[in-house]
């Protein structure tokens, strides 16, 4: 896509979203945003900073490379910003077992705030190795995640282009965090999370486990070691994404240390599955 492309779908897409309020000077003060300026993202005529970006996306509930999608695809993906359960697309079924444990108090979770990737053997393609993209955020009080899985289809061994976008809730309980979430456009499943937190000064990874049904037609239940390497909170999320892929376990794109630790191996004097270690 080019750049011209980009800023007028984004005045196409921003005038949407600003439709379900009452006005934009409503907007423009929520945002604290000058109206003046934010005129001239409405016509097309300028493209906002970084941390305005930021700032419109982080109100809206989307994305900055969802925004500039097509007018057309952009307008199915975004429901009313101010319903919380209809922004974040969580199934209600989901959101009446989840939501009386969101209740407790979450002193904590500040903390995990940000950008993530997220690394596991994949349940679908043998052999392969997700690099996933996570973002943990906070809204009304309580904390939701959104998680992207892609693959390029660069290797033909993997078919065609693929991305799948999850939603979900965090929440923390007896010092682990623990996400659950759903794929909301097929509704077909629902997987859970938990990592252990790290207290190591300037260690950016938590490690896990996770269980969910695999994609395939099977829907065969399954559970990996996970590790999830932590971004910051103001990252380029385009640029974060473009790594994300499908990558065979040999990989080196995949550091070493992230691949022997999500190995699913158990010695015999385990038992049971635990989280990586280290």
């Amino acid at each position: 896509m080019q750049p011209n492309d980009d800023l007028a779908n984004f005045a196409a897409n921003l005038q949407f979203l600003c439709g379900f309020y009452s006005s934009i000077s409503e907007v423009c003060r929520r945002l604290e945003i000058n109206r003046q300026q934010f005129n001239r993202y409405l016509n097309g005529k300028a493209f906002p900073s970084f941390k305005n970006l930021k700032k419109i996306c982080d109100f809206f509930g989307v994305e900055s490379e969802e925004i500039v999608e097509a007018p057309g695809v952009f307008k199915t993906r975004v429901s009313p910003p101010d319903t919380v359960n209809a922004q974040q697309a969580i199934p209600t079924n989901l959101a009446n077992i989840i939501l009386p444990l969101l209740k407790s108090p979450n002193q904590g979770l500040e903390r995990y705030e940000g950008y993530y990737y997220r690394y596991f053997y994949s349940f679908g393609f043998p052999g392969f190795i997700f690099r996933s993209f996570v973002k943990i955020y906070k809204s009304d009080d309580i904390y939701y995640m959104k998680h992207i899985e892609r693959s390029s289809g660069k290797n033909p061994m993997l078919g065609a282009r693929l991305t799948i976008k999850y939603h979900g809730l965090v929440f923390l309980l007896a010092d682990r965090l623990f996400l659950v979430e759903s794929e909301p456009e097929l509704n077909s499943t629902v997987s859970e999370t938990i990592l252990t937190p790290s207290y190591r000064p300037n260690n950016p990874y938590l490690s896990g486990l996770m269980i969910c049904a695999s994609s395939c037609s099977a829907h065969q239940p399954g559970a990996a070691r996970t590790m999830f390497e932590y971004l910051g909170k103001n990252i380029d999320v385009r640029k974060a994404m473009k790594k994300c892929d499908l990558f065979h376990h040999t990989d080196d794109n995949i550091p070493k240390n992230i691949r022997q630790a999500i190995s699913n191996v158990i010695t015999p004097e385990e038992f049971t599955f635990h989280p990586p270690r280290g």
